[in-house]
């Protein structure tokens, strides 16, 4: 048995002399003194492989240079007599403190931003956590910046049950411990729903004498950059080295044409002046489908009415159906009455049918609204359907968030109907940039640009000096990813609107962050599991937040920008990721006849969340993994996506 086998013969190596590239004509070594191993810059060390002893076990280590930044760490344990359970520990420790430190998708230095009761800090009660490296989206990785170098450490992706790991970084004043355990354990407690905890658990594996479990650790240096920029070549090695598994899923024309009937067949509803899209379907009594009953007409973010409306406006062009065309304009028609005096809009519909007038109004779903009403005059005019109130709608939401907006450039997160703002914290505000640079384009008006453009600033600014961005999810108040789509979006569009090379490097910088989401390999899970039995591949998903720590195919939303910035930079590191989403997030896409957990699902419904690790599970290997909330929100970024990048050939 072995844990993080990979492939390739090791050397052996007691001293191996390398010139680490970027931090210029220092000298690294390593060296064994006094049975350790010890990573030495001309003649001082940096930090040494940590192997605690174990009783019954023996260990020997290996180093291999794989580049003048890259170590891999071998480090083989024996059983010397028969153990019915062991703990098996191996890391490397960094004789630094840390003034950042990550664990991707887990922890962003502490987690300390935001209202959410996700783990906070590297200890629990005094205890370093410990955490199964199914939550991580690069095998156990973890990141932390030094006095003078950036230390990336991951491991591969086990190939059976019995080689799961945990991981536990550790920051002290002096010196920052990246550890690897084995077995796979969660201590001392479990983050196993939103805001909740369990005791925490460890798996008990015994060991044969003369059985050998393998360590294999990857060590990355770079040089501490400002900006967090050093995590970039640890980034880069990572996704040179994943594996790349090939999924097979239907063609864009396919998912298309099941999108669409997604839409028309099942998410449609009428409920006395509402005619549009309902956000989703449930199970029912008799193990069927029908619509939620409650919060369920919103114009974006889960309910996406206007991203679905416009996508059937280009059904009608792409195949003369009278019915898509219908039906979209009839739902934008529908939300046009959202659209308050002050230039707010209401963005759910829930809020008119029940006549309450002081509901919230969020800056994710209002920038949604204003890019999305912009982009559906336009198709409506194309379709022979002249709408200037929809147009209308986009220049009054920028002229009310512009009026709203802090000296700083912040725009809230929140407002009352009657203007009233709620809370401004976290990026979310960001949503809002891009409808204000489309405000620009179509008008000329300066004051939109100058709006945006402080917004953004604003909003980079925090990106690079945290490491994160924030609170995009509605449902959550913490450190994510969808929060930083917008900037994304925001860049690539200030560089096509510019040619500034300073707004594409910004997309780099996000996109980075982007990836610290984004996993780089296939987990292995029990053969009675779901994921097991419907074949559900994590390569290319990305988790939520760190408040949600599950898998959904969210990012089907940057795919056209990833794409974009590949052609921009020469990067294909870009284009690769975005195929990787494009083939996750198109799995289990039902034709009519998918059955999941007994429940024979709609054509063109996909659910939403993916469950790899113990989220949702007090242990790690039981329960269902895939839900049964099928949203309406996938099958709009799914038809967006083919829209944006049509006749390109790029998804095929």
């Amino acid at each position: 048995m072995k844990l993080f086998e990979w492939v390739g013969r090791i050397a052996m190596a007691l001293v191996i002399p390398c010139m680490i590239s970027c931090g210029g004509n220092s000298d690294l070594t390593w060296k064994k003194n006094d049975g350790a191993l010890i990573l030495m810059e001309n003649g001082n060390p940096i930090g040494a492989l940590d192997i605690p002893e174990t009783e019954g076990i023996t260990h020997k280590e290996k180093i291999k240079a794989l580049d003048s930044v890259t170590f891999k760490a071998t480090v083989t344990f024996k059983a010397l007599e028969d153990l019915d359970s062991v703990r098996l520990e191996a890391g490397f420790i960094h004789n630094s403190g840390s003034g950042f430190w990550m664990i991707p998708s887990v922890n962003y230095n502490g987690n300390d931003w935001g209202r959410g009761k996700e783990p906070k800090g590297a200890k629990h009660d005094g205890q370093w956590r410990t955490v199964s490296f199914r939550r991580t989206p690069i095998p156990g990785a973890m990141y932390s910046e030094g006095s003078r170098y950036a230390i990336a450490t991951w491991a591969e992706a086990p190939k059976s049950l019995k080689e799961n790991f945990s991981c536990s970084l550790r920051p002290e004043e002096n010196k920052t411990g990246h550890h690897y355990l084995w077995p796979e354990e969660e201590m001392p407690v479990t983050y196993a729903n939103r805001d909740h905890f369990e005791p925490g658990w460890r798996d008990s594996i015994p060991m044969r004498k003369g059985e050998t479990v393998v360590f294999q650790i990857y060590i990355h240096l770079s040089p501490v950059l400002q900006e967090h920029r050093g995590m970039r070549s640890f980034l880069d090695k990572a996704w040179e080295l994943a594996p790349k598994p090939t999924v097979e899923i239907f063609p864009p024309e396919k998912l298309w044409e099941l999108g669409i009937r997604y839409a028309k067949e099942s998410l449609w509803a009428e409920e006395g002046p509402y005619k549009g899209f309902s956000i989703g379907l449930i199970l029912d009594d008799n193990g069927g489908w029908r619509q939620r009953p409650a919060w369920k007409y919103e114009i974006g973010w889960c309910g996406q009415n206007a991203s679905y409306a416009i996508s059937l406006l280009r059904d009608y062009q792409k195949t003369g159906s009278k019915e898509s065309l219908d039906k979209g304009i009839a739902t934008l028609d529908t939300w046009t009455s959202c659209l308050l005096p002050n230039g707010l809009f209401v963005t759910n519909y829930d809020y008119l049918l029940s006549g309450n007038q002081n509901g919230s109004i969020d800056a994710c779903n209002l920038g949604t609204a204003a890019v999305n009403y912009f982009e559906a005059y336009d198709m409506a005019k194309e379709c022979g359907v002249e709408r200037p109130e929809y147009e209308r709608i986009g220049f009054a939401i920028c002229d009310f968030v512009a009026a709203d907006q802090q000296e700083n450039g912040c725009y809230a997160k929140g407002w009352r109907p009657n203007g009233e703002i709620i809370y401004r914290e976290g990026t979310i505000g960001c949503f809002l940039v891009p409808a204000m640079i489309e405000a620009y384009r179509r008008s000329g008006d300066k004051k939109y640009l100058d709006s945006g453009l402080r917004a953004y600033n604003h909003y980079l600014a925090e990106l690079k000096e945290n490491g994160f961005t924030t609170a995009g999810a509605l449902d959550t108040w913490c450190i994510d990813k969808e929060s930083s789509i917008s900037l994304l979006r925001s860049a690539i569009r200030l560089h096509r609107l510019t040619g500034s090379p300073e707004y594409l490097e910004d997309a780099v910088a996000i996109s980075y962050y982007l990836s610290t989401w984004l996993w780089h390999y296939d987990g292995v899970y029990p053969e009675d599991d779901d994921f097991s039995e419907y074949g559900y591949h994590t390569f290319g998903a990305t988790s939520v937040s760190v408040q949600h720590n599950h898998l959904d195919p969210y990012a089907l939303y940057w795919i056209p920008e990833w794409m974009e910035l590949a052609e921009l930079t020469g990067d294909s590191q870009w284009k690769e990721k975005a195929l990787a989403i494009w083939k996750c997030g198109n799995q289990l896409v039902s034709d009519g006849t998918l059955t999941v957990n007994g429940h024979v699902r709609p054509a063109g419904s996909q659910n939403e969340a993916y469950f790899e690790c113990s989220w949702g599970f007090s242990s790690g290997d039981n329960g269902h993994r895939i839900n049964n909330w099928l949203v309406a929100w996938p099958g709009a970024f799914r038809l967006e996506t083919i829209r944006r990048l049509e006749g390109k050939n790029a998804l095929d």
